[in-house]
């Protein structure tokens, strides 16, 4: 008989219907982890400029999905960078 207390266990967490078994961190963590400040996280995640599950009526409080921290780094983070940029013709 196996040592069930032994087997990793995973919580499913659940918001709008969705169930993952990523946990949510705190505005904190996401900041800390996306090297800015909380205060910044915060207002892009109010503006809808960095992936969010707000939680709560009229004073959401809000959560984050590392997972989703890291694809918005890799993805909008990086398109950025090269907008502005002028092509150059080596022709």
């Amino acid at each position: 008989m196996r040592n069930s207390s032994a087997e990793p266990q995973f919580s499913t967490e659940t918001i709008n219907g969705y169930f993952s078994s990523e946990p949510f961190v705190d505005a904190e963590r996401a900041a800390i982890f996306l090297s800015m400040s909380r205060k910044t996280v915060l207002a892009l995640a109010r503006g809808s400029k960095l992936p969010a599950h707000p939680i709560g009526g009229t004073r959401k409080i809000w959560r984050f999905r590392i997972s989703e921290l890291e694809h918005w780094l890799n993805t909008e983070v990086n398109s950025d960078s090269h907008r502005g940029r002028v092509e150059r013709s080596f022709s």
